[in-house]
C-alpha cells in the first residue's frame, strides 16, 4: 500500500496537494492536505483507487478534507470516480472535515446526494466500521 506522504518536490508547477493513507480497522482514511485542483485530483484519484485495490473485502473508505483549502471540477470528478469504484466493489467512500466552502460546493453540485459527509474523520471511521 503506498502509505505515507508524497514528496511535494516530486511535483512541479504549484500544485501542492499531500495524501497519506492508514488501514484502520476496516476501513482506509486518506488524509488529503492542501488544493485538489485540475493538476493534483489525478494524484488523489489514483492514490486511493491503488490502495483500495490493496484491501481485503468491500473498501470503506474515508477521505479527511480538513485540510483540502480549495476544489475544483477536477477535484469533484476524482470525488465521484472514488466514489463509484467504491461502491461497484460493494464498499462505500465518504467525506470526513468539510469547511464550509467545501460543504458548499459539494451541495451545490448536488453530490451530497450521493457523497455522504461527516463532521470528523473518527466519527466517519466509526459510522462505517458500524455498519
Amino acid at each position: 500500500m503506498s502509505l505515507g506522504a508524497g514528496d511535494p518536490a516530486d511535483h512541479p508547477g504549484g500544485d501542492t496537494l499531500e495524501v497519506r493513507s492508514e488501514v484502520r480497522g476496516p476501513c482506509l482514511l486518506v488524509q488529503a492536505e492542501g488544493d485538489l485542483t485540475i493538476l493534483t485530483a489525478d494524484r488523489l484519484r489514483e492514490r486511493v483507487l491503488a490502495d483500495m485495490r490493496e484491501l481485503t473485502g468491500p473498501p470503506l473508505v474515508v477521505l479527511d478534507a480538513s485540510r483540502v483549502g480549495f476544489c475544483d471540477s477536477s477535484g469533484l470528478n476524482a470525488l465521484i470516480i472514488i466514489w463509484k469504484a467504491a461502491h461497484r466493489a460493494g464498499g462505500e467512500f465518504v467525506l470526513a472535515g468539510l469547511d464550509r466552502r467545501f460543504r458548499t460546493i459539494i451541495e451545490r453540485s448536488g453530490l451530497d446526494r450521493h457523497l455522504v459527509a461527516h463532521p470528523t474523520a473518527e466519527q466517519a471511521l466509526d459510522a462505517l466500521a458500524a455498519d
